[in-house]
């Protein structure tokens, strides 16, 4: 059994060396928002994550919500492929934060509107009191947050004090507007929260669109759509789950064992 298990521990070590050289890496498996109600959220390990709005250190997230044409609500304008409106949505964590990435490919980038919904911008409520959360709004625990690469980072209610860190920008070459932040524990849940293995979290997004010939909020992309568009309705928020620390990759190619110390 000595020698299996050794065995065992060689071949680990052997496949996460191919992972720190970059020989191999994680699949990303791609998650269709309109047929999911929940989202395994990856810990970051040992990856540190800059908020730039790059997105080159976000190797370990291997899970991508899929926003597209079956996620499309139209008010007044019209889904005409995924350039005229897609997103991919990355979520990691760690004990203190909430990592997103959110990449959203929009051929037409119009913000001339009067608030963040109607500048393309992006609208996200979070409630880590998930399966008993109040319904209505608002409420003491659900928090709604706006923000667009013109109007910036806006909370709009939420009794915790403090903020998040957020990057924002539009690549006109890719036509994509890209989005990268962090959201401290202490801005979403009571003070003396940790975000640990098994905790849900209540969560949902929009996306809107504003087009040449269809501007302002003409429709959006988005999970969870109705806790934020007709009214609110926080009880209709999809569900983050916090998985274990699984990653083997370090961003500067070092190897660590977080799923587990080998044994000889």
């Amino acid at each position: 059994m000595k020698t299996l298990n050794h065995g065992i521990g060689i071949w680990l070590f052997i496949v996460g060396l191919l992972l720190a050289t970059g020989v191999t890496s994680v699949e990303a498996v791609d998650i269709d928002a309109a047929t999911t109600s929940t989202y395994d959220v990856l810990h970051r390990g040992v990856n540190e994550i800059a908020i730039d709005a790059a997105f080159d250190d976000w190797a370990s997230s291997s899970n991508v919500l899929v926003m597209g044409e079956a996620s499309w609500t139209a008010l007044g304008g019209s889904w005409d492929g995924d350039d005229d409106l897609s997103g991919k949505l990355h979520v990691l964590y760690d004990e203190s934060n909430l990592y997103f990435a959110l990449m959203v490919t929009d051929s037409e980038y119009v913000a001339e509107g009067g608030a963040p919904w109607e500048n393309e911008g992006v609208q996200m409520a979070i409630d880590t009191t998930a399966g008993q959360i109040p319904a209505g709004w608002p409420n003491d625990t659900t928090h709604l947050y706006n923000f667009s690469i013109v109007d910036g980072w806006q909370p709009e209610t939420g009794p915790y004090a403090g903020d998040a860190e957020i990057e924002m920008r539009r690549d006109d070459s890719t036509m994509q507007n890209l989005y990268e932040w962090r959201m401290p524990v202490d801005i979403i849940a009571a003070p003396g929260t940790t975000l640990s293995p098994g905790m849900e979290i209540a969560f949902a997004m929009i996306n809107n669109d504003s087009d040449v010939d269809a501007p302002g909020q003409t429709g959006w992309i988005g999970w969870g759509s109705d806790t934020i568009v007709f009214g609110k309705n926080p009880e209709e928020m999809q569900t983050l789950i916090l998985g274990d620390p699984v990653t083997a990759v370090e961003a500067k190619g070092k190897l660590t064992t977080t799923w587990g110390a080998l044994k000889e």
